[in-house]
């Protein structure tokens, strides 16, 4: 007959069992707490998978969803966020916004307060017309789709589906990925029926290296494009130096560093993206005076655009006069007629 356990010899046995259960449980809360073990394969009603939203949100902890809002009526809104958590790290942790919002087609090439340097993007090279950095990306959506209207809008706005990174940083390609699988998911929920102008680029281009010393007869390397002396400020707007985009995308950048207190910066851009193009013409706003403007080529429209910053701004101010306007005038004159002769097109008279 078997002897019965003695409660000397039972006590070893559930101090360790104990032990056993204690150690499994706290190595399930932290695979829990800090990794991404049995979570979700998408996120926002299935419009992120999370493959994806695990490329753009580096670091460990658990990815959640932070926040989400999508409705279909009256009209469609859709908004997402997905974020890292990590129960031992206090700082603050990575997390993706997507939104769909309605701009004008331009809206990232000409200052909108958060699409600041539009030469820091990378420009998509065939299928949809986008742009990524390693914290932004945007996505032009169709126009033609049934609920992508809004009451009392600007006849030029268009969808735009918008991706932000804050408190982190990854490659363009993956944001760009994370954008467009997004837009397709906004397109579906907008009613689109043609989602053709959705289909993934080929590639991203730009910028192009680091940025060059800007050669004053031939500025942003367009031949003919010369900084009139009306837009430059002795010892406060110089050049200096010029970052460009390249020219495979439909759509390139310039951007120009001046020498000068408070680093002025002027962008100026050119586009032949069809999607671009016919929603800039909408806008009656856009026109060469206006320093945006779509003109008609032999190729078809092309869109020319300049923007700057408040320091290139404040300093031309502070010359007095029409220092301003007269600036503004001149650069984007010449900006535009040496593009314009480049690529065949109409020149502005004097």
């Amino acid at each position: 007959m078997a002897a019965n356990t003695t409660p000397s010899r039972r006590w070893p046995l559930a101090v360790g069992l104990a032990a056993v259960l204690t150690f499994a449980c706290c190595a399930g809360l932290l695979t829990w707490w800090n990794t991404d073990a049995l979570g979700p394969s998408r996120f926002c009603a299935g419009a992120l998978p999370s493959t994806e939203v695990d490329s753009v949100l580096a670091g460990g902890g658990r990815m959640v969803q932070g926040g989400f809002y999508e409705e279909s009526g009256p009209y469609y809104s859709f908004t997402c966020t997905v974020q890292r958590t990590n129960k031992f790290l206090s700082d603050d942790q990575p997390e993706v916004q997507a939104e769909l919002s309605f701009d004008s087609a331009d809206f990232a090439l000409v200052g909108y307060p958060l699409w600041k340097d539009a030469s820091a993007l990378s420009y998509f090279v065939g299928g949809a017309t986008g742009a990524a950095s390693e914290t932004q990306a945007w996505v032009l959506l169709p126009t033609d789709c049934p609920l992508a209207t809004r009451p009392n809008s600007k006849p030029a706005d268009v969808p735009v589906l918008k991706v932000n990174l804050v408190q982190g940083r990854t490659t363009p390609e993956a944001l760009a990925r994370v954008a467009m699988t997004s837009a397709r998911h906004v397109a579906d929920g907008l009613g689109c029926t043609d989602t053709s102008a959705l289909n993934d680029p080929a590639r991203l281009q730009g910028p192009a290296g680091t940025p060059q010393p800007t050669d004053p007869a031939q500025a942003c390397g367009i031949p003919g494009f010369r900084l009139p002396e009306a837009a430059l400020v002795t010892g406060k707007a110089e050049p200096g130096t010029e970052r460009i985009t390249g020219k495979d995308a439909r759509t390139q950048v310039c951007g120009l560093s001046l020498q000068g207190p408070g680093a002025p910066l002027v962008t100026l851009s050119a586009s032949d993206d069809p999607v671009l193009t016919q929603a800039v013409r909408r806008d009656q706003t856009a026109t060469q005076g206006r320093a945006r403007t779509v003109t008609p080529c032999t190729t078809g429209d092309l869109y020319i655009g300049m923007d700057y910053n408040d320091a290139y701004r404040d300093l031309l101010l502070d010359e007095g006069g029409d220092k301003l306007s007269k600036a503004r005038a001149a650069l984007f004159d010449a900006f535009f007629n040496a593009v314009a002769k480049e690529r065949g097109c109409p020149t502005a008279k004097g």
